[in-house]
């Protein structure tokens, strides 16, 4: 309700208001991430980030739907470059307005009214989500979890060294990037380790009705 009062009000209340508010959507809760996700795809067809401070997990939301994101990129906190930092990493960098709102909106109109352009940015997001054997590296979880477990590991033996305080450079050995029977092996492991955990309460619980 406040934000359509918000719209109403910012909008003189004239014939503009109502249209306005006919185009802003509210969704009802989606427990599961990926319903969520795949909703986010039919809904809209780009996404516009907040500024200065970005958004974090709608973000991703977005991306993984394969929603394109514009997002200014003249910021200096890291809260407003994440986007920006995105979607280089995600190769659309093209998608980053580096001089600011004025650029921002000259990408945002030409994504909805060149058909050819948004297809092509979209496809290309969609790509990077479908890629394996290496998975895309923006989405490879495991692998940043290993990079980030292997900087944690540098910061504490730099601390116990006594060494000043600097950056942390963590440099990838070997092959790189995460193969999908990986992935299926760790699924495997993780739902073995949970029907474990489920017998051992059913024991438990059987144990207690027996006493």
């Amino acid at each position: 309700p406040n934000l359509r009062k918000f719209v109403t009000e910012a909008s003189s209340g004239g014939d503009d208001s109502a249209d306005l508010n006919d185009r802003i959507h509210f969704l009802p809760w989606e427990k599961n991430p990926f319903d969520h996700q795949r909703r986010s795809y039919s809904l809209c067809n780009a996404m516009l980030d907040s500024y200065p401070y970005n958004g974090h997990t709608t973000a991703q939301d977005a991306l993984y739907a394969g929603v394109p994101l514009i997002t200014r990129s003249d910021g200096d906190d890291m809260s407003s470059r994440v986007s920006t930092s995105a979607n280089i990493v995600l190769g659309l960098e093209e998608m980053n307005a580096y001089r600011g709102i004025e650029e921002y909106e000259t990408i945002a109109i030409r994504l909805g009214t060149d058909k050819d352009w948004f297809a092509s940015i979209r496809t290309k997001l969609i790509e990077t989500c479908q890629q394996k054997n290496p998975m895309h590296p923006y989405w490879d979880v495991p692998r940043y979890v290993n990079n980030f477990q292997n900087g944690l590991k540098a910061t504490w033996d730099n601390f116990l060294a006594g060494n000043e305080i600097g950056h942390v450079e963590v440099k990838e050995e070997g092959e790189q990037g995460t193969m999908e029977i990986e992935i299926v092996a760790r699924e495997e492991k993780r739902q073995i380790a949970k029907d474990g955990r489920e017998q051992n309460t059913t024991r438990g619980n059987e144990h207690g009705d027996e006493l």
